[in-house]
């Protein structure tokens, strides 16, 4: 079980990574407005701060490579803006039992060699993806189906998944091995299976999928656009999928352009980049006002989805009045305030404010030094000890959070020293149990938040932390289909938690998304960006 919850660390952690604020750096101009120019091109350039790295669908890594994922091969639904599920491959998805879920496939998809899409190429992805050669990164979001285990493997030895069967060529039944709800459904198979070509695929040993030309630069794809050209370091150049089947793009080409995060601001003025995506082309937050006010530009806000979390070894800080007065040392408005510069919001929970779970009657902890002493008295704590602080590296914002975390704590009697460490490193630590105390981005699903709660708080969790209750809350919330049911068993876990603090958030970011105006139907988001992508036009 560890080296799967290893596994996903990796992913939950990777998929945040990209949702980090960048560096505090950058033109903080305060001007009324700023001219910008466009570009007369019909083709729209996307700037991200994270290289797609990994674009093959069953191992993507991070949101960039998901994105372009994505745009190759359909998911059988995504979410759009308003967190509502809309059919993408499938046309629905549906169930009368909550445990045999139908999906029903559009009758006109096709493969951009022509063929059909059918039942037989989603079978044949679900049966790559729970293959433990594969290794796929989602593997476990598949584990709610009959036939895998939790991990979202078969077992040794069988090839086909007893949950798993084929109605006609446009449909596949999906049982599931408890009773499940339809939201959680489309929120696992439904958004991360990306159907792969079975035709061009099933003749090649499994275990060189993933190392496979095809991977690198997929050659029969199902989206709205195909790779052109692709520098995993630099760009992605992205052209019209002339045949697909939902309406083919007007534009000439689509491009993703690999920037620093002070770049993007400046390449927004002179046209070079027409838009980003909030979380995945991150613009500093010295540069909101020079972004905001150029004429050029429609921005937003972003979702508070990035949340940074202090991960609390339990083996070393075993008292939750010791882990309530490190919550209660952290002033979290301060953070918030002066180094977002209101661009996020306080949390100490699991939950932020866009999740349809929020227990409001569960308040973020105010900063209270005095109330941190206090506790730290009466738990006996050892002022002499001395904690590290592993915080991950290369992001000026996260660091300078950690150094007043630092401050807050020390104040208090926590004596902390701060470590910087690369990625590998740091989650290394974390999985392994050899940190005392660690701070890391983490983004949890709000719509369908219990695997990733189920990670951080139940059995194997890198925080060391047990609860009976908890373990139960868990267990209940992975067969229970009731929504009044669901919501007040996530609010008795929100009240758990904030009286263990086994593992306190810090604050949620908003990242600023814009788009040039000569930019038609596009909306700069966190989710369902690019769900109408082949309806976007320049003018």
């Amino acid at each position: 079980m560890f080296k799967k919850s290893k596994k996903m660390i990796v992913t939950v952690v990777i998929m945040a990574m990209v949702l980090v604020l960048a560096a505090c750096g950058g033109n903080d101009k305060d001007a009324a407005k700023e001219k910008g120019k466009s570009s007369d091109k019909n083709v729209v350039n996307i700037g991200v701060t994270h290289a797609p790295s990994n674009i093959n669908p069953l191992q993507p890594v991070g949101l960039v490579s998901t994105y372009v994922s994505n745009l190759l091969f359909l998911p059988l639904v995504d979410l759009d803006a308003d967190l509502n599920y809309k059919p993408m491959l499938a046309d629905s998805i549906s169930t009368k039992d909550n445990k045999a879920f139908t999906i029903k496939l559009n009758k006109d998809a096709k493969w951009t060699n022509g063929k059909d899409i059918t039942a037989d190429d989603v079978i044949f992805t679900l049966e790559l993806m729970s293959n433990e050669t594969v290794a796929s990164n989602y593997a476990y979001m598949f584990g709610i189906v009959d036939g895998l285990d939790d991990a979202g493997y078969l077992e040794k030895g069988k090839k086909t998944i007893s949950g798993v069967a084929k109605i006609d060529d446009k449909t596949v039944q999906i049982t599931t091995k408890k009773p499940t709800t339809l939201t959680i459904f489309q929120d696992t198979v439904g958004r991360y299976l990306l159907t792969l070509p079975k035709s061009e695929l099933e003749k090649m040993d499994v275990a060189e999928v993933n190392k496979s030309d095809f991977m690198q630069k997929p050659s029969v794809t199902s989206g709205p656009f195909t790779i052109s050209k692709i520098d995993r370091d630099h760009f992605v150049e992205m052209l019209p999928n002339k045949d697909y089947f939902k309406g083919a793009s007007k534009l000439e080409q689509l491009n993703f352009k690999v920037l620093a995060g002070n770049q993007i601001a400046s390449q927004m003025k002179s046209g070079e980049i027409d838009m980003n995506i909030p979380s995945a082309g991150v613009i500093p937050v010295a540069d909101y006002k020079l972004v905001k006010n150029l004429d050029t530009m429609s921005t937003s806000y972003g979702e508070p989805l990035a949340t940074q979390f202090m991960y609390i070894n339990e083996k070393v800080v075993g008292d939750a009045k010791q882990r309530q007065a490190i919550s209660y040392a952290m002033n979290r408005k301060m953070i918030v305030d002066s180094l977002l510069e209101g661009a996020g919001e306080v949390t100490d929970g699991f939950f932020t404010s866009i999740s349809p779970y929020l227990n409001d009657k569960v308040k973020p902890v105010a900063y209270d030094a005095e109330k941190a002493k206090t506790l730290l008295s009466e738990s006996k704590w050892d002022s002499n000890k001395t904690l590290n602080l592993s915080v991950l590296s290369g992001d000026a914002t996260l660091e300078q959070a950690a150094n007043i975390i630092s401050e807050n704590l020390n104040a208090v009697g926590v004596k902390t020293k701060i470590q910087m460490m690369d990625l590998g490193t740091l989650l290394d630590k974390i999985v392994s149990g050899k940190y005392d105390l660690s701070v890391l981005t983490v983004s949890i699903t709000p719509i369908n938040p219990l695997p990733d709660l189920a990670f951080f708080l139940g059995e194997g969790n890198p925080n060391y932390y047990a609860n009976k209750r908890v373990n139960e809350i868990l267990k209940a919330l992975s067969t229970e289909i009731n929504e009044a049911k669901i919501n007040a068993l996530y609010g008795e876990l929100q009240e758990i938690t904030a009286q263990d603090v086994p593992m306190p958030s810090i604050y949620a970011t908003k990242a600023l998304g814009a788009v040039n105006k000569r930019v038609k139907g596009a909306t700069p988001s966190d989710f369902g960006m690019f769900i109408n992508v082949n309806e976007w036009t320049v003018k």
